[in-house]
C-alpha cells in the first residue's frame, strides 16, 4: 500500500512538507489590508494619482485594481466552494477602473471596501478542509483552475502590485 492512502481511502496531509499547509497561502492574504495601509500612509493625492506613463496605473488606480480583484476573486472561490465545476467569467480591468471611478473616490474607502471583501474569502478559505483546495473551475481565458491555483495566482497578483506601489512612492 501507498504512504498516503488507508485501504481504498486517500488520507490528504493536513499540511505539506516544511510548510504550514494551505495557511501558508491565506496569511499574506489576510495582511494584504494592513501592508498596504503601511505602505499609503502619508501618501499625498499628488502622489496618488500620478502616473508613471500615461499608460501606466497610478497608486489610486492600483488601490482599485486590488479592490475590484479582491471581489471577483472573493465570487469565483466561492462558486467554486459551493458548486460543481463552475465557469468562472473573465473581467475587463480597465472597464472596472472607469465604471467604478478610482480616481474620484478615496483611497481609504477603497481600501475600507478591500478589508471587507478580504475578510471574507479568509473566513472562507480557513473553512475549506484540505482537499476543497482542489476544487475547481473552468475560467473562460485560463482554462481549469483549482481553489489553490487561484489562490496562489492572488498572492503573487497582489506582491507585485504593492511592489509597484513602493516603486511609486519612491518616485
Amino acid at each position: 500500500m501507498a504512504a498516503g492512502q488507508t485501504g481504498n481511502v486517500f488520507i490528504y496531509p493536513r499540511n505539506e512538507p516544511g510548510t504550514r499547509g494551505h495557511l501558508d497561502l491565506v496569511e499574506p492574504l489576510r495582511e494584504l489590508p494592513g501592508v498596504l495601509e503601511a505602505e499609503l500612509r502619508g501618501v499625498t493625492d499628488a502622489e496618488a494619482t500620478r502616473r508613471p506613463a500615461a499608460d501606466q496605473w497610478c497608486i489610486k488606480e492600483i488601490v482599485g485594481h486590488l479592490r475590484d480583484a479582491a471581489e471577483v476573486y472573493h465570487k469565483r472561490l466561492y462558486m467554486m466552494s459551493t458548486q460543481t465545476d463552475p465557469i468562472l467569467e473573465p473581467y475587463d480591468q480597465e472597464a472596472f477602473s472607469r465604471e467604478h471611478g478610482y480616481m474620484e473616490r478615496s483611497i481609504d474607502s477603497m481600501l475600507a471596501e478591500l478589508r471587507r471583501f478580504r475578510s471574507q474569502t479568509v473566513e472562507l478559505l480557513t473553512t475549506l478542509v484540505n482537499w476543497n483546495w482542489a476544487r475547481s473551475g473552468q475560467h473562460l481565458e485560463a482554462g481549469r483552475m483549482s481553489i489553490r491555483q487561484i489562490v496562489e495566482h492572488m498572492v503573487e497578483h497582489e506582491a507585485a502590485h504593492v511592489a509597484d506601489v513602493r516603486q511609486l512612492r519612491k518616485g
